[in-house]
């Protein structure tokens, strides 16, 4: 994509106005841990997680041993893949892994069954694989700042879904159109359409 493009975009995003409807903070009751030493101390305890800005490079193995864990944020750190056994963190409710540097999202993603929410903005993910469409509880998803312009057929499977904020993408009129008869059930956050010759 030409970067000067992207970058209109991304300014756009940021100087959209957000109502407290746009933006939905959902998060779960209970302590939430922000230091992973502490939360290895008592690790049956953890249900929230909070792993922000820790500079990550990889997804953190210590996570796994959080049998209980509903809520995990790795947003804004430097991981770029996800590993293979993600979907053995079934208990996940809310995932957020937004700003890191991920691209590629395999199919271990539609492993996660009981995610409500999902955040998977400012990366550069290209295209979300078709199991996506296996997360059934699914209500709010976040893929704004990405390079996908396409959404597997699978997205229609997502019956609860509410919300899908696709801001700071180039999309055509005729994919934005596509996009709204596709989720007519669903709020769409989508920046204006281009005429950018794709």
């Amino acid at each position: 994509m030409n970067t000067l493009r992207r970058l209109i975009y991304v300014m756009l995003y940021f100087a959209m106005p957000l109502s407290a409807d746009a933006q939905p903070d959902y998060q779960l009751e209970g302590k939430l841990y922000t230091n992973l030493k502490e939360a290895l101390q008592e690790p049956d305890s953890v249900v929230r997680l909070s792993l922000r800005r820790k500079r990550y490079r990889e997804f953190p193995k210590e996570v796994y041993l959080f049998k209980n864990l509903k809520e995990l944020d790795l947003g804004s750190n430097r991981i770029t893949s996800l590993p293979a056994d993600l979907g053995s963190l079934s208990q996940l409710k809310i995932l957020r892994l937004n700003r890191n540097r991920l691209d590629l999202i395999g199919k271990q993603l539609g492993d996660l069954k009981n995610l409500i929410y999902l955040d998977l903005g400012k990366n550069r993910i290209e295209k979300l694989p078709y199991e996506i469409g296996n997360l059934r509880e699914l209500e709010f998803l976040q893929i704004w700042g990405n390079e996908i312009t396409v959404l597997p057929e699978s997205i229609n499977d997502l019956e609860k879904l509410k919300w899908l904020d696709m801001r700071a993408i180039l999309l055509t009129e005729t994919e934005r159109e596509d996009l709204l008869l596709q989720l007519p059930e669903t709020e769409l956050l989508l920046s204006p359409g281009c005429n950018c010759g794709k």
